[in-house]
């Protein structure tokens, strides 16, 4: 256990004296999160709400407004309301938008909105459904940053996303609210 934290401390002292003469260009974010789907008839087959894992990466652009794109997953089972056979839901989210950061020292908050890409697939003993979706989302949060040169932030968000999809006759409300962090690479 010393061990690995040993190493783990000098790799971020590594990164944190060849980061120190150069301005914040981006990041590399791992997401986590718990997200709920609003569609009422969700919930009557999978749970409430669940966990939702991702991957960011962000640009910065100008006077502190960036550029990202997210990439996450989001998997429940379930029944299926007559029969009480088992049921697999999966949605991944494509996310891309623009945000405006306020460095205020430690504490840097931010908002952003931008347009998403759902792709959605269920499978059961009734059959297989592949389908997608757009929409559009809006996000808070709020990142912790020992120090300009220090490369690793610590972020807590809450985001937004509504976004419908239309199948087999019926529409689905895909969009929800997701609340969560992650741990930022700041490059």
């Amino acid at each position: 256990m010393t061990k690995r934290v040993f190493v783990l401390a000098a790799v971020l002292a590594l990164c944190g004296a060849a980061s120190a003469a150069i301005e914040r260009q981006g990041s590399f974010e791992i997401l986590l999160g718990n997200f709920r789907i609003n569609d009422p008839l969700f919930e009557t087959i999978y749970t409430n709400s669940g966990p939702i894992r991702g991957l960011a990466i962000t640009a910065a652009l100008f006077f502190h407004f960036d550029f990202y794109l997210e990439v996450k997953v989001f998997t429940q089972k379930g029944l299926l309301s007559f029969s009480r056979e088992a049921t697999n839901f999966s949605l991944i989210p494509f996310s891309v938008g623009f945000r405006y950061r306020a460095p205020l020292g430690l504490i840097e908050p931010f908002i952003g909105a931008g347009l998403d890409y759902d792709v959605f697939y269920e499978k059961n003993s009734i059959g297989t459904t592949v389908d997608y979706a757009r929409g559009s989302h809006f996000l808070a949060g709020v990142s912790l940053r020992p120090g300009r040169s220090f490369p690793v932030a610590v972020t807590g968000r809450i985001k937004y996303t509504a976004i419908k999809a239309v199948h087999g006759g019926r529409t689905i409300d895909l969009g929800g609210f997701e609340a969560g962090g992650g741990l930022s690479l700041i490059f």
